[in-house]
Order: structure tokens, then C-alpha cells, then sequence
């Protein structure tokens, strides 16, 4: 049996006050500090101990979320300086040719963040789809936070809960749960099916609504005088060379990322130093001496943008984290437990096991286990529980393991938990805690449906 501690139960009492708080769309920082502290002084003994936790689990979130925050500062520096050489809007042109629609961008925009998921993971894709065909979109008026959840549900959901062609996360499920990584991934096909048509097709008949309501609002708005109306940058010969180059640099990023399997942190380090040369490039080209002290201002616009967006995320995370081992060990020493992972394995030894059971639990651990906010950390578990689930009840081991590991990266991986969101969020320039409020229908529908089917194959 897992034994729970006093800091366990404090623990889950305050992840139901976060979850409540968000449900009344309040930020949830409060409630984060204060069961930090809390628990901290229960596990650490001193009041010391206490506020020593607050702090060093927020260093342990910004250590964790760095890397991203930098890219989207980065990206943020990029765009003010592409904006002010003319760039941006003659490098949206072709794309929004293609978009003729806010209806076809949202479908565009989600399928280019799938295929760039599949090859390198979403995190870099999103920095790439953001940096190119976001601004596109917005352009052909679909509303940022329509894209946003095109994006997310695409790469975030789909791509990186099925992994087909990294097999990162079918492999550490297959593993865990002691079955061939191609029996995982083959029965997991009809459940990934399943959830992506549902959930897709969900958000779709939200967007719908979003994009009627957005047209009519811009219908109902009188057009401004013209002293009014905001001057397009006249295009520089730097501006149009660099509307050129900066889309096909990110194209040969991908080229080269995937000849080269350069995947996940890497590739997100690639193409941030890409972003960085190429602003390096464009200001000094475009502006000589003067670049010296205009890059400063760009990347300080850019940096000020990311510490925006980022600020309570690292604060919220610092709370979710704790209830990962790896990072409460960071937190806490050698030793420390992580108290999500914990509970997770309770729920299961204290719930009947049969078929339907069996799916639901994989299903609600899965979920609770990716509130952590990484879609991968759970997978040990869920697949481990598989390999027990089905020895008590003599079911299909690879398929519940691909349930948990549906639900586990569909909740962790960056689409329900507002700071999971927030590379998406960033670079669509949308809140977070919106965009993962548009998000939770569909996939809460897409998870009820996927458990359903998954009753049936087990």
C-alpha cells in the first residue's frame, strides 16, 4: 500500500482549491504560495524550511520552463524588428493567399503544426508555426485564440500523444508496461482515432462561434479616419530580402533537424540561436550604428513580453511540480516524494477493478498524473499500472497503456493546464488560462469518448 503523509493530504486539498480558483477564472497564484509553504513546512519541519520551499520550487519551475522562455523572448525581439524594416507583412503575404478564410487558416495552421510536431516535437514547432503562419492567420481574421487552440490541440494533443515517428512516449509506456512498442502503438490507433476526431471536431464548433462572433464585431466597427488608421512600415531592401529569408532559414531548420534527429531541447536551442543571428543580421543590415543600441530595445521588447506571459506560470508551476519526484528531489533532497505520483497510485489500490473500472482509473490517473504539466513524466506510471491492471483482470495490456498515455499527454502535455498552454499562448499572444479554458470541453469530451471506446478493446 502507498502510504500517505500529512504533506500528501495537504497537498491534494490544495490542487482541489487551485482547480476551484480557476473555475471562477482567478489566477491561481495565491492559492500555489500558500500550499508551497504549507507543505514545505511539513515535510522540511521549520518555518525556515517553509519559505526556503517557496522559493527554491520557483527556481525549480524557472530552471524547467527556461529554455522556452528564452526562445519566446528571442522570437518577440525577431518580430519588433521585422515589423519596423517592413518584413512582417510582406512575409504573411503568400500565406495569407492561402488562407482565404478564418475556416481554412484554423485548419491550415493546425495541420502545419501537426506534421512540424510529428518531426520535432511541439515545442520547436511552435515557435516555428507562431513565428510564420500565426501572423497570417490573424490576418485573414481568425481570432489568435482560435489559432492558439488549433495549434495546441494538433501538435500538443494529437501529434504528441500518438509520437509515431520520434516514439518518444510509446516507448517509455511500452517499457514501463513490458509489452513490444509496436503492439502499443498499433492498439492505440482506433483510441488516438477516436480522441482526435472528437476533440477536433468539438473545438472546430467552438471556433465556429468564436470566428462568427469575431466577424460580426469587425463588421459592426465603422472604419476610422484615416489619420487614425495605423501606418504600414514602407518595406526596406532589408525588409524584403529578409521577408524572404526568415521563412525559408526556419524551413531549412526543419530540413536539417530532421536529417540530423536533432529533436526536443536541442531543436528548440537551434532555432533559438537561429532567431538570434538572424535578428543579428537584419538590424545590423538595416540599420548600421544605430543597431547597436536598437537590437538592446527589440530584445528588452521581447524579453518584456516572455517575462509577461511567463511570470505566473513559473509561480503556479512551482506548485504542480512538487508533485513530480524528479523535481520535488530538486526542492526537497534525496529521498523527496512526488506527492501527484503518490496519490495516483492510492486512487488505484483502493478502487474495484473490472473493465470499465480499469478504463476510467487509466483514464483519471492518467489525468491527474499529467496535472505535473509534462505529458511524459506520467508515463512510467500509467504504464506500469497497465501491466498490473491487466494481470488482475486479464485484459489487454497495450491498450490500456495507450489509454493512460492518451490522457496523461493530452492533460500534461500542453492543452488543459493553463501553464502548459503558455507556448502556444505566448506566441498567439492570448491568456493562457483562455486558451486552456477553450481547450477543456473538447478534450474533457474527447477523454469521456476515448475511455468509452476503450471499454470495449480491453
Amino acid at each position: 500500500m502507498t502510504e500517505l503523509t500529512a504533506a500528501h493530504w495537504v497537498y491534494a486539498v490544495f490542487v482541489v482549491l487551485v482547480v476551484i480558483t480557476m473555475a471562477f477564472r482567478r489566477d491561481a497564484l495565491i492559492p500555489c504560495i500558500i500550499g508551497v509553504l504549507i507543505v514545505g513546512w511539513i515535510v522540511t519541519g521549520t518555518p525556515l524550511g517553509a519559505i526556503e520551499t517557496v522559493f527554491k520550487s520557483t527556481v525549480a519551475a524557472g530552471r524547467e520552463l527556461i529554455d522556452i522562455i528564452v526562445v519566446i523572448a528571442l522570437i518577440g525581439g525577431l518580430a519588433a524588428c521585422m515589423e519596423k524594416i517592413g518584413a512582417e507583412h510582406l512575409m504573411i503575404a503568400p500565406a495569407r493567399a492561402l488562407m482565404k478564410s478564418p475556416v481554412g487558416a484554423f485548419w491550415i495552421v493546425g495541420l502545419v503544426m501537426l506534421v512540424a510536431s510529428y518531426f520535432l516535437w511541439p515545442s520547436p514547432a511552435t515557435a516555428l508555426v507562431g513565428a510564420v503562419l500565426v501572423p497570417a492567420a490573424t490576418a485573414a481574421r481568425l481570432p489568435a485564440i482560435s489559432a492558439a487552440v488549433s495549434m495546441n490541440l494538433f501538435g500538443h494533443g494529437v501529434a504528441l500523444s500518438t509520437d509515431y515517428i520520434i516514439q518518444g512516449a510509446p516507448s517509455i509506456s511500452a517499457k514501463a508496461a513490458n509489452v513490444s512498442v509496436d503492439a502499443l502503438m498499433t492498439s492505440q490507433i482506433p483510441l488516438i482515432a477516436t480522441m482526435s476526431v472528437v476533440t477536433i471536431a468539438a473545438a472546430f464548433v467552438i471556433a465556429r462561434k468564436d470566428i462568427s462572433r469575431a466577424l460580426a464585431a469587425q463588421d459592426d466597427v465603422s472604419v476610422p479616419d484615416a489619420g487614425l488608421v495605423a501606418e504600414i512600415p514602407a518595406p526596406t531592401l532589408v525588409g524584403r530580402v529578409a521577408a524572404v529569408a526568415v521563412p525559408l532559414s526556419f524551413l531549412a531548420v526543419v530540413v536539417a533537424l530532421v536529417m540530423f534527429g536533432i529533436r526536443g531541447s536541442e531543436a528548440t536551442a537551434i532555432i533559438g540561436g537561429v532567431t538570434l543571428l538572424l535578428h543579428t543580421g537584419m538590424v545590423l543590415a538595416s540599420h548600421g550604428v544605430e543597431s547597436f543600441d536598437l537590437i538592446t530595445e527589440q530584445l528588452i521588447k521581447g524579453a518584456t513580453f516572455g517575462v509577461k506571459i511567463f511570470t505566473p506560470v513559473i509561480i503556479i508551476a512551482s506548485f504542480f511540480y512538487l508533485g513530480s519526484p524528479e523535481i520535488a528531489r530538486q526542492v526537497f533532497g534525496e529521498g523527496a516524494r512526488g506527492f501527484l505520483f503518490d496519490l495516483a497510485n492510492a486512487l488505484a489500490e483502493v478502487v474495484p477493478l473490472n473493465r470499465a473500472s480499469v478504463a476510467a482509473l487509466e483514464t483519471v490517473i492518467g489525468g491527474v498524473v499529467g496535472l505535473v504539466g509534462s505529458g511524459f513524466s506520467g508515463l512510467p506510471l500509467t504504464g506500469s499500472l497497465a501491466g498490473a491492471f491487466a494481470s488482475a483482470v486479464g485484459l489487454k495490456t497495450e491498450t490500456i497503456a495507450a489509454l493512460g498515455q492518451i490522457a496523461t499527454v493530452w492533460v500534461g502535455g500542453g492543452c488543459i493546464i493553463p501553464w502548459g498552454v503558455v507556448p502556444v499562448a505566448a506566441i498567439c499572444g492570448v491568456s493562457p488560462q483562455e486558451l486552456a479554458q477553450k481547450n477543456f470541453i473538447p478534450v474533457v469530451i474527447g477523454l469521456i469518448a476515448t475511455t468509452v471506446v476503450a471499454v470495449f478493446l480491453i
